[in-house]
Formats: structure tokens, sequence, C-alpha cells
């Protein structure tokens, strides 16, 4: 069960150790520090509220590093594509400044060639999964299935759709 007092205490036991998050909250974020009221508006965020932005924003101040992988990044960087112009100019001055500090877990192709689940998560899940496994961080997604494989897996995972609910329900 997801309750607010286990989230409380995952996130405090990860604090240290890190958070990962999965691309599309990921840009959500960015798009948030950019411009909180234009989570809603984008594109690529439209299934976002500025709400969204601000659960996440609250969700990732505990933790002392953020982690990614350059599979994170590389969907990142394609869906931040639709920014035009100006917008994507301070954008991108945002995404820089907070990624600067990121770590970034770089996943050896053959470890995710080699695993039997490719066809069904893809190589940006299953970057989650080993950068999850190497640094023992949370991840954060609000990919269900993605979600349940880290579980599986033993890894830290949070889903945002039950943070969402958590701040829904008060």
């Amino acid at each position: 069960m997801n309750t607010y007092a286990s989230q409380v205490a995952t996130i405090q036991a990860y604090a240290s150790r890190g958070v990962l998050i999965d691309t599309n909250l990921l840009l959500m974020y960015l798009v948030g520090l950019y411009d909180r009221d234009y989570v809603p508006e984008f594109k690529r965020t439209q299934q976002y509220t500025a709400g969204d932005f601000d659960i996440v924003d609250k969700f990732v101040r505990p933790f002392r590093l953020l982690v990614t992988t350059p599979h994170v990044l590389s969907e990142l960087s394609n869906l931040s594509k639709g920014l035009k112009d100006q917008r994507a100019v301070a954008y991108f001055v945002t995404l820089v400044e907070v990624l600067k500090r990121a770590t970034e877990v770089h996943i050896e192709k053959d470890r995710l060639l080699a695993d039997q689940r490719l066809p069904r998560f893809g190589f940006t899940d299953l970057s989650l999964l080993e950068a999850a496994r190497e640094l023992k961080c949370l991840v954060l997604t609000d990919d269900f299935a993605a979600c349940g494989m880290l579980q599986t897996e033993k890894c830290a995972a949070i889903n945002f759709n039950h943070l969402r609910q958590m701040a829904w329900s008060g």
C-alpha cells in the first residue's frame, strides 16, 4: 500500500543516495522550473498541470543528488525540441543549470542488449533499472510498467501517480 508515511520514509531513506527522474517527469520538471504556468501549455507536457510540477518540485528537494542516464538525456533532448524561439533558449538555460549538477550513470550497451526484457521495456527503462542498482538510488516515474519492473527487481521506485493521488486526497 502506498501510504503517505511509507512515501515519506522512502524519501528519507534515499535522500542521500539520490533520485533518478524518468524522462517525461524530468521534462515536466524542467519546463516547470523554466515557467511553471507553461507546463500544461507545452505540447510534450500537456498531460501535467502546474500543480503536478509543484508535487515533483517538493518531492525532489530533500535529495542531495539528481541522477540521470544518457538514455534519459537523449529522450529529454528529443522531447525538448518542441520548444521554439526565445522559450527554447530560456528553457535550455534552465536545463543546463540543473543537469550540470546531475550525476550521469553510463550503462554499457551490452548489459542492456543482454536483458531479455529489452523488447518490452526499451533502453531507457532498462537504464533506469541498471542505474538504480548501481547507485542504489530512488527512481521517480509515471510509467506503471517500469515502476513494477523496478520494484520486482528490488529497486526503490515511486510512481508519480501515487504522489498525485495523495496530494489530491490531502
